[in-house]
C-alpha cells in the first residue's frame, strides 16, 4: 500500500525543441537552416580539386591573369618615370620597346595592349602598329616556347586518363593547320582570353609551331592596329584608350564564333569515335 506522505520522484524536464525551417507544414520533422554558403560548398570542391589536378599548372594559370592586369597598374603609376627616357631615345627606342615586350609579355608581366598604345605613340599609326605586332609576336613564341616543357608534360598526364578528353583535344588542336589556326585567330581576337593565358593554353595543348604563328599572327593584327592607332593621338599614356567599341564588338563575336567551332568541332570527332 502506497504512503500518501511520499514524495514522488520529480520528471525528468523534456529536451528544447530543435529548429525548424520556417513555413515547414504541420510542424514535419526538424530541420536545422543550412547556412548561406552551404550550395556552394559543391562548386568550390571541384574547383579546389581541379586546381589540385593541375598541379603546378594551377598557380601558373592564375599568375597567367593576374599578373598583366597589376603589371598595367604598374605602367601608368610609373609612367612619368620611363616614357620620357625611352621617348628620348629616338629610333633606338624600337629596340627596347621590342625587347622590353619580348620579357615582360613573354613572362606575363604585362599586358600586350601596353606595347601597342606606346608604339602609336612613340612611332605614330603605322610604323608604331608594325613594330607593336613584330614585338606582341615574339613575346608570344617566346612565352609558349617557356611555358611549354612544363605546361605539355602536364596536360598530357592529365588526358591519359580520359579518352573523350583526349579526342576533343585532338580535334581541336591537331586537325589541320588552317582549321587550327582559324581556331587560335577567333581565341586571340576574344577579349575573353587574355594574352599570356592563350600562350599558356597552346602550349600545355601542344599545338604545333606553324599554325600556332598564324593563329596568333591573324588573331592580334586587328587589336594591335587599333590600339596603336588610339596611341598615336595621345599626348600622355593612358591605358583605357584601348577600349575601343569596334574592338569590343569584334572579340565578342570572335568569343561567339570560337565557342560555336569547338564545339561542333568537339561533338563531330566525339559522334566519329561512338560510330567506330
Amino acid at each position: 500500500m502506497l504512503d500518501p506522505h511520499a514524495t514522488l520522484p520529480e520528471a525528468p524536464e523534456s529536451p528544447p525543441p530543435r529548429e525548424r525551417i520556417a513555413g515547414s507544414p504541420g510542424g514535419s520533422a526538424p530541420v536545422r537552416a543550412r547556412p548561406a554558403w552551404h550550395f556552394l560548398r559543391r562548386p568550390i570542391a571541384r574547383l579546389v580539386a581541379a586546381v589540385r589536378e593541375l598541379g603546378a599548372l594551377g598557380p601558373l594559370a592564375a599568375f597567367t591573369v593576374a599578373g598583366p592586369a597589376l603589371g598595367a597598374a604598374l605602367l601608368v603609376a610609373t609612367g612619368a618615370v620611363w616614357f620620357e627616357p625611352l621617348k628620348s631615345l629616338g629610333g633606338w627606342a624600337a629596340p627596347v620597346l621590342l625587347v622590353a615586350t619580348v620579357v615582360l609579355c613573354g613572362l606575363s608581366l604585362t599586358p600586350t595592349h601596353a606595347t601597342s598604345l606606346v608604339g602609336g605613340m612613340l612611332f605614330g599609326a603605322t610604323w608604331g602598329s608594325a613594330l607593336a605586332l613584330a614585338s606582341t609576336l615574339a613575346a608570344a613564341i617566346f612565352g609558349y616556347h617557356a611555358l611549354r616543357p612544363l605546361a605539355l608534360s602536364r596536360a598530357t598526364a592529365a588526358l591519359a586518363s580520359r579518352p573523350r578528353a583526349t579526342t576533343v583535344h585532338r580535334a581541336l588542336f591537331h586537325g589541320g593547320t588552317r582549321r587550327t589556326a582559324l581556331l587560335i585567330a577567333l581565341i586571340r581576337l576574344s577579349p575573353a582570353m587574355p594574352f599570356a593565358a592563350t600562350n599558356l593554353l597552346m602550349a600545355a595543348a601542344g599545338v604545333r609551331r606553324s599554325p600556332f604563328l598564324f593563329g596568333t599572327l591573324l588573331g592580334i593584327a586587328p587589336r594591335v592596329a587599333l590600339v596603336a592607332s588610339a596611341g598615336a593621338g595621345l599626348s600622355t599614356l593612358d591605358l583605357t584608350q584601348t577600349t575601343d567599341q569596334r574592338l569590343l564588338a569584334a572579340g565578342a563575336a570572335a568569343t561567339l564564333l570560337a565557342l560555336l567551332v569547338a564545339s561542333a568541332l568537339a561533338r563531330r570527332a566525339l559522334t566519329e569515335v561512338t560510330d567506330h
